[in-house]
């Protein structure tokens, strides 16, 4: 990974020319990246927003409290922090796990499996990038700074819902069922879709195995995820308020920490 110059492990800071990458230190900073939240789902991808989040133009829910905010801030732009925050992801770290519904995914998923694990876990969720640094620049940023966070706070499973655009199980019948025949996570760790929402992600006769074509019919997100070593809960389920179907990542960090093991000063 040659595109961050400048790692701090102490201090959760990536620096890349005019990008800084780091945590949201105050509410003014969670806000900013609310409102490029919105401006993404909402405004960009259709989602659909309650009264208060059209009000505020701010994708803001119950669970914000709990996570910690990265951001990705362009210090050539001008303006307030609004302007230049390009790019966030939110990390649960899991605090607060005996919490009843404390973890977003909670809300489409059984974690029991997660929740027991006897080793940190990591929730990921609304992943974002404004539409005019889409170059896989700033995710790799994102996921570097995420590995930092991995190996300060010695996290062994990170989680969350990946999406497919739009409501057609149909659509995705091929994807689904070559994630579930060939990516199911292990017993012991494996997510299973509540079952009022519960759709079955397998065909009986499903046979194609053809991987390109698989890699070629998810989102950029997912296969980022599935190269990365992660497997998939069991079942899919129908996000209306943002138009997707999705499926729970199980995703190991030993792979990850790897990867970016040598950029960092550990001594």
């Amino acid at each position: 990974m040659a595109i961050a110059e400048d790692y701090n492990l102490d201090s959760l800071n990536i620096t890349s020319g005019n990008l800084e990458v780091r945590l949201a230190e105050n509410s003014l900073e969670i806000d900013a990246a609310q409102a490029l939240r919105y401006n993404v789902f909402f405004e960009e991808m259709a989602a659909k927003p309650t009264i208060a989040q059209k009000k505020s133009k701010r994708d803001i829910d119950k669970f914000d409290h709990y996570f910690d905010h990265i951001l990705v801030v362009d210090h050539n732009k001008s303006g307030k922090i609004y302007d230049k925050v390009v790019g966030t992801y939110r990390l649960n770290g899991g605090n607060y796990k005996n919490k009843k519904n404390f973890f977003y995914t909670s809300g489409e998923y059984d974690l029991s499996k997660l929740i027991d694990f006897n080793g940190n876990i990591l929730e990921l969720g609304r992943s974002c990038v404004h539409e005019n640094y889409r170059n896989g620049k700033i995710m790799q940023l994102l996921w570097a700074f995420i590995a930092q966070y991995v190996i300060k706070y010695d996290i062994k499973i990170m989680f969350g819902c990946a999406s497919f655009p739009g409501i057609d199980v149909h659509k995705h019948k091929f994807a689904l069922s070559y994630l579930y025949d060939n990516y199911l996570a292990p017993i012991n760790i494996r997510p299973i879709a509540i079952k009022s929402r519960y759709i079955r992600m397998t065909e009986d006769n499903s046979s194609d195995k053809n991987f390109k074509k698989f890699l070629s019919s998810i989102p950029p997100l997912i296969k980022g995820y599935i190269r990365l070593g992660a497997f998939v809960g069991d079942g899919a389920v129908i996000d209306y308020e943002f138009n997707t179907l999705d499926v729970c990542i199980v995703l190991p960090t030993k792979k990850i920490a790897a990867r970016y093991m040598d950029h960092f000063d550990r001594k």
